[in-house]
This record gives structure tokens, sequence and C-alpha cells, in this order.
């Protein structure tokens, strides 16, 4: 996989964990379907609702490299979540990589692949101003990270363009930033706090290049701490709820945290 791309990781349905996740999805999806169906909500929304669970359970991956027991209490974190408001599957697609970058767990160069993908994220980071402090994360992990590789001036330039296309398209948005916003934005605040630096990792990145590095994992819970802080700020109420299941998978991380000593 990481001769191919170093941002993607695959789902492999042979490991138990990964049967999990996948099942856990369609459960998602086939209890909102019954809410929807007992209620006004749009049945559509279901597979979406699947998704973003699936999303959850793959950041959490991220925050606890170690620990799969912080994606499975994600999970359902995101789908009850995900039925007081269906969260944004771009949105939460955005941050999944931005999470996954600044953690270091693929560990690999990019690659052309990946060009495509940036120019994708920057597309959807610089559509809108909820997503703003994404792209700026992802541009950071281009300008700095070890592993970006040959590819890094090219990647800066995908990022961007899309970044600039997607700023170009979208419709011009109004920004109040209401005191509902920082209330949101405080209870991100406090699970990132909760959740801070693991004290031990021991899993290897994808590409057996080492041991990934507590210090960084510890970076990306703080960076999804923070998109959840500036989603409800930007955002408000309906930002908040845009981003669900990054804070499913930070409040799984406090949860586990309470009952292990090395997460």
């Amino acid at each position: 996989m990481t001769s191919i791309t170093g941002i993607g990781r695959s789902l492999q349905p042979n490991l138990r964990t990964h049967q999990v996740a996948l099942t856990g999805a369609v459960l998602a999806a086939t209890g909102y379907a019954a809410v929807a169906a007992f209620t006004d909500r749009d049945v559509a929304d279901a597979l979406a609702v699947g998704l973003a669970v699936l999303i959850s359970w793959m950041i959490g991956r991220e925050l606890d490299p170690d620990r799969t027991t912080v994606a499975v209490i994600a999970m359902p974190l995101a789908f009850v979540a995900s039925v007081y408001v269906v969260p944004s599957l771009l949105a939460a697609f955005a941050v999944l990589i931005a999470v996954r970058l600044v953690a270091g767990t693929v560990g690999a160069a990019i690659t052309p692949v990946d060009l495509a993908v940036l120019a994708f994220i920057g597309f959807v980071t610089g559509s809108t101003s909820v997503l703003w402090i994404v792209g700026l994360a992802i541009g950071m992990w281009l300008f700095t990270s070890p592993e970006v590789g040959k590819l890094k001036p090219y990647g800066l330039v995908a990022l961007i363009a899309g970044t600039v296309i997607g700023a170009m398209v979208a419709d011009a948005q109004d920004i109040a930033i209401t005191q509902e916003a920082y209330v949101l934005a405080a209870v991100g605040g406090v699970v990132m706090m909760l959740a801070m630096s693991p004290k031990t990792i021991v899993s290897n990145t994808d590409a057996r290049s080492g041991i990934v590095e507590a210090r960084r994992v510890g970076l990306a819970r703080k960076a999804a701490g923070s998109f959840v802080m500036w989603a409800a700020i930007m955002g408000g109420v309906a930002g908040f709820w845009m981003v669900s299941p990054v804070l499913a998978a930070l409040t799984a991380t406090v949860v586990v945290k309470w009952f292990s000593a090395g997460a």
C-alpha cells in the first residue's frame, strides 16, 4: 500500500479489528435507517451516517495506534452524534487525512497519486471557513515533515491550487461568532486537554520505517481538538456538529486514558 500512497491506509476484511469497523458502519447505517423510518428524517442519510461512523473509527486508530479500543468506543459515540445531526463526510474525511499525516502512522513519502488527494483536500478546506485550519495543518506537514519526500514542492502546489479554487467557487460566508460558539469551542478544548499526549507508543508505521512517535500522536490529538474548536468558532453549532466524528474519537481517547496507563 505504501508504494502506492503515503496518505491512504487500507481496510483489510481478514483482520478482526477491521471486521469490527465494517460491521459497526453497517449497523450504524441500518440503525439510522430504522430511526428514519419512524421519524421525518431522510433515509438516504443512512449511508452518510454509516460512513461517518467508519471515519470516526479511522480517526480513533490515528489518535491511539496501540489501542483499538479507542476506535471501537468512538463508533457508537459518532452514531449518537450523527442521529442528532448528520455530520459532513467531506469535513470528516479532510480531518482524518490531516490527523493521519500529523500522527505519522503511514511513515511513507507521498506519491503522484497523493497529489490528486492533496488537491482535493485543498479544495474542500478552502471552500469553507470551518476547515481553513485543517488545510493549514496539512500545509505545515508538507513543509516540515521528514517523510514527505521529493514531491514536497508539488504537494504544496497541489494543496494551494486546490485551496484557491475552492475559495473561488465557494459562496461568500458571513462569519458571526456567537456565545454558543465559544461554549462549544470550550467543550472541544476540554476534551482535547483531557486526551493530551500518550505516554508510550509501540506500533510500527505502515511503511515499517520505525515506531510511530508518541510526540507526533500527541500533536495529532492536539490538532484534532483544535479542528473541533475552530469549527465551533467559525461555524457555530452547525460547524461543531459538522465534525462530530472527530469529537467522538477524541472523547473515546479520553475514556481509554482513564483505564490505561500508557494511553
